[in-house]
């Protein structure tokens, strides 16, 4: 099956989205059946112009690859380059599927909600890996994709390769889930594990994590437990069947850890970990993030460094852990793979041809 697609962003994640594609496709194609064509490709600079490449019979991805490499941007692709805005190349192009990659923006979602509605409108399927218009529009989001008849997928956004999503709506379909609770933020984990293991203060160990590139330049989103918060209000949305706020989240971080609050732990054989936990009471759901200390015999007492992990507490399959690596840009261009290929399965394509 010929699936014409259109990538939207072509930052490290696209990128790494074109390379498994040119990587993989035999195996896709004997396996699954599944050819993924690339007709499009949309980026902005810095300077917010639009950069773009198109062609009806499908690009190279060696060559948009290797044009993106050499002269920075798509546009430079050979006789197929241009400046196509990406909403006009959205509206356009007749794709049956955009890969949207475009950089998170928590503030308004923007400008990967617009593109997302946009081609949700025009009969597209959509994957993503952008978190920030799962934060606003989540809900209406998935509503507009059933009306429309397409499918509207986003794993890639809630810890990366760790399948919390498709687990929760295809594993636990049928199953009431009661409560999910995890380590989803790497940084933030690593940098306890860190303190445990080696005595560092809290800033030593983050400078650690920067200096191994796990954590960011600014990482408040993670020390603060705002990543957390994230990707925990769209795991419950999405799993739990609710409308939750991003202020309705109760939310602190490791800011305020110290050796001393570590070595007390330790001394009863306990550690500290930053959880995030959403659990139906009788008012609704409770969802909070907090440092928490835990025991030998909670499931994520192993789970240190940059690793993650969900527990599903459901009513039934009883409990249900996943645990998962670390985020990077392969890693979220693989899980937005995952994504197309369940899309596929499921026969929530747009019907458009290029």
């Amino acid at each position: 099956m010929k699936v014409n697609t259109l990538l939207v962003g072509f930052g490290n994640i696209g990128q790494s989205l074109s390379s498994i594609i040119l990587r993989d496709s035999e195996y896709l194609q004997k396996t699954l059946d599944l050819d993924i064509r690339v007709v499009g490709a949309v980026e902005t600079d810095s300077h917010g112009e639009f950069h773009s490449a198109f062609s009806q019979n499908g690009l190279d991805l060696k060559t948009l690859i290797a044009t993106k490499q050499t002269a920075g941007t798509v546009s430079s692709y050979p006789s197929a380059g241009g400046h196509q805005a990406s909403l006009d190349l959205i509206r356009s192009s007749r794709a049956q599927l955009m890969l949207e990659s475009t950089p998170t923006n928590l503030k308004d979602g923007e400008p990967g909600l617009t593109h997302i509605r946009a081609a949700l409108d025009a009969g597209m399927g959509v994957v993503t890996s952008n978190k920030g218009p799962l934060i606003f529009s989540l809900n209406e989001l998935r509503k507009f994709s059933a009306d429309r008849g397409v499918g509207f997928r986003y794993s890639a956004a809630v810890a990366g390769a760790l399948p919390i999503i498709p687990t929760g709506y295809y594993s636990l379909a049928g199953c009431r889930v009661n409560c999910i609770e995890g380590i989803l933020n790497g940084t933030s984990n690593f940098i306890l594990t860190e303190m445990s293991r080696s005595g560092a203060s809290i800033n030593d160990a983050l400078a650690q994590a920067q200096k191994r590139g796990i954590a960011e330049t600014d990482p408040r989103l993670d020390i603060e437990g705002y990543d957390t918060a994230f990707k925990l209000l769209v795991a419950t949305n999405s799993i739990m069947g609710a409308d939750v706020k991003l202020q309705d989240v109760k939310v602190s971080g490791i800011q305020d850890v110290t050796q001393k609050m570590i070595k007390e732990a330790e001394k009863k054989g306990h550690l500290w970990k930053l959880i995030g936990r959403a659990k139906r009471s009788d008012g609704g759901i409770d969802i909070k993030v907090g440092l928490e200390e835990i025991d030998s015999q909670h499931p994520f007492y192993s789970v240190n460094g940059i690793w993650k992990a969900v527990r599903f507490d459901t009513e039934l399959l009883g409990e249900v852990v996943l645990l998962g690596g670390k985020s990077n840009p392969v890693l979220a261009a693989g899980a937005m793979i995952r994504d197309t290929i369940n899309l596929v399965q499921d026969s929530e394509l747009g019907n458009q041809t290029a």
